[in-house]
């Protein structure tokens, strides 16, 4: 199946919403009131595409949880049309977009108007990625629980809040990285 016919079939940020829980609805309207994103980086975002965004992800996911609501935020304001697709329920996608061997999520792919893919992003923010490198060794051989790692990652989401995710996101959509606030 071709990228236009999966971001056809995937669910509207609203629709995806509505497969959150309680406690993951809070969380994304958290990360979402905390991203602030510089108007002349929507500017230029704008003025480069049209583009399209197909997130393949799952509400469980916790990377997910704190950069999903980031990327619908900056896809709102550029006014670039998003779908979400379920990691679970297409294995033969996210079997395109391993990361390290395994199905890491969330997957973003920036695509043109044509719905070609332009870049790939995911599973989290390279400085949020570098963390869980940094402790895969020790992690693997049981001297650090993979919960700690996942508390130092959690400290990195709620310090950079969003900021990271949105200047990845923008140099893949060949907008330059302008300030963000």
């Amino acid at each position: 199946m071709e990228l236009r016919n999966y971001y056809e079939v995937g669910f509207t940020p609203e629709t995806y919403a509505g497969l959150l829980d309680e406690k993951q609805r809070a969380l994304h309207a958290l990360y979402q009131r905390r991203t602030e994103i510089d108007p002349g980086s929507i500017d230029r975002l704008r003025a480069a595409g049209p583009f399209h965004v197909l997130v393949i992800t799952e509400p469980w996911c916790g990377d997910s949880l704190a950069t999903f609501p980031v990327i619908a935020e900056l896809c709102r304001q550029a006014g670039i049309g998003l779908r979400v697709v379920r990691r679970d329920e297409r294995p033969e996608l996210i079997d395109r977009y391993l990361t390290n061997g395994g199905r890491a999520i969330p997957i973003v792919l920036g695509l043109d108007a044509d719905f070609a893919e332009l870049f790939r992003w995911g599973p989290r923010p390279a400085a949020a990625q570098a963390i869980f490198e940094r402790h895969r060794e020790d992690v693997t051989a049981g001297r650090i629980a993979r919960t700690e790692v996942y508390k130092e990652v959690r400290a990195f989401y709620a310090e950079d809040k969003g900021r990271t995710a949105l200047r990845e996101l923008l140099a893949g959509f060949g907008v330059d990285r302008a300030p963000l606030t």
